[in-house]
């Protein structure tokens, strides 16, 4: 098992204070977060810059094991549509400088009105020449089960539209597909051969329906369950560790949650199944 988190959880860290906590909490990798506002690399880095934050990283002995971007591709506008795809070749950049095998990716929200069926081809035909690149430069593009995008039906045929087994995969979120409506096993089942890395966060239900973020282990989602269910299915990939304290400032801080993870998953790892 590797363990890994977004850096979407400390934005008030430096890069050395998130690579020197990842070692010091047991971490093996981090997703690193690529936006302009600061936190933590800015899609517009330039190749000094991002080895020298690879340098950060390999002193600690922490990976890189994913530029987190926000690319998004479910646009009616084909102008819109060019300029993520420009933002994602930056990204490419900054993985082949920081040795990070994957760049994370959105589909995004559906356009008012749109179907997903109307949509499919647009975000294909995006990723599709992405894809191709991503191979060829050594790097994937892994695509978050997210927002509109949680089904597994739609994504296996998205799969199967860009066709691209070494330069796209996706990013299985087990929270945001059981909150989306979809069962977690058959999801995974049908999902688990495209599958890069896992996000993991945990959460409970209030009786108005609304979830609320926990710590791990302090929510609803069945996390015994889906590790005992990885670990007989030998997985190997990262299991990451998303926790949202730059959209939601009111949850506890990285120094409480960051290592209660390592030690709750390693504990359910540990498990006789």
């Amino acid at each position: 098992m590797k363990l890994s988190f977004t850096t979407l959880g400390c934005p008030d860290w430096t890069l050395e204070q998130i690579a020197a906590n990842a070692k010091a909490h047991g971490y093996d990798g981090v997703e690193l977060r690529t936006q302009t506002d600061g936190n933590h690399c800015s899609p517009d880095a330039t190749p000094e810059q991002a080895k020298r934050i690879a340098r950060i990283f390999a002193a600690q002995g922490v990976a890189i094991m994913s530029i987190m971007g926000y690319c998004t591709f479910a646009h009616r506008d084909p102008a819109e549509v060019d300029r993520n795809q420009a933002l994602m070749r930056k990204l490419f950049a900054l993985a082949e400088a920081t040795g990070a095998p994957h760049v994370r990716s959105f589909a995004g929200r559906l356009p008012e009105g749109a179907t997903h069926a109307q949509m499919l081809e647009t975000v294909a035909g995006a990723f599709k020449p992405l894809a191709a690149e991503a191979a060829k430069r050594g790097v994937s593009i892994a695509l978050e089960t997210h927002d509109d995008w949680c089904g597994s039906d739609l994504l296996l045929e998205l799969t199967r539209l860009v066709d691209s087994k070494r330069g796209f995969g996706l990013v299985f979120d087990i929270c945001n597909c059981i909150v989306a409506g979809h069962d977690w096993r058959k999801t995974y089942r049908r999902l688990k051969a495209h599958i890069r890395y896992c996000h993991v966060k945990d959460a409970w239900r209030s009786a108005d329906g609304v979830w609320h973020y926990a710590p791990m282990g302090a929510g609803d989602l069945p996390w015994r369950e889906v590790v005992k269910t990885l670990k007989k299915d030998r997985y190997r990939g990262f299991l990451s560790f998303e926790w949202e304290k730059k959209w939601h400032p009111e949850l506890e801080p990285p120094e409480r949650v960051f290592p209660q993870y390592t030690h709750k998953m390693r504990g359910m790892w540990a498990e006789k199944t």
